[in-house]
């Protein structure tokens, strides 16, 4: 039986053991929104995934997906928009959960509104 939960666990060790790779846009966007290098890190090391996309269906990018949450400075939320890319692993984005978008507890989407 397929567990989902099960495979983000494993996806989460692969993750923190490849090498990791920043793409240009999330070096600008890390900047932009004073998310530091040693945050990112630390989301690693410490993060879980919350959310999976399947090859080709995150924008143009051919591999398979994941939003991993964890903490950053003072204990501040942060997503990391990661794809799996052989034994690397390219950070596409990071950012703090938009209340608007995101579930008090930051890991659900809200449902859109009618």
């Amino acid at each position: 039986m397929y567990d989902g939960k099960e495979r983000w666990r494993e996806e989460m060790i692969r993750i923190r053991r490849a090498r990791v790779r920043f793409s240009r846009h999330c070096r600008k966007r890390i900047k932009a929104r004073g998310i530091t290098v040693e945050e990112v890190y630390n989301v690693i090391n410490n993060g879980e995934i919350i959310q999976g996309h399947a090859p080709g269906m995150y924008g143009s990018n051919p591999d398979p997906v994941r939003v991993v949450m964890g903490r950053g400075s003072g204990g501040r939320i942060l997503h990391l928009v990661v794809a799996l890319h052989g034994k690397t692993v390219i950070l596409v984005t990071a950012y703090e959960p938009d209340p608007d978008i995101w579930e008090d507890d930051h890991r659900t989407l809200k449902s859109p509104r009618k």
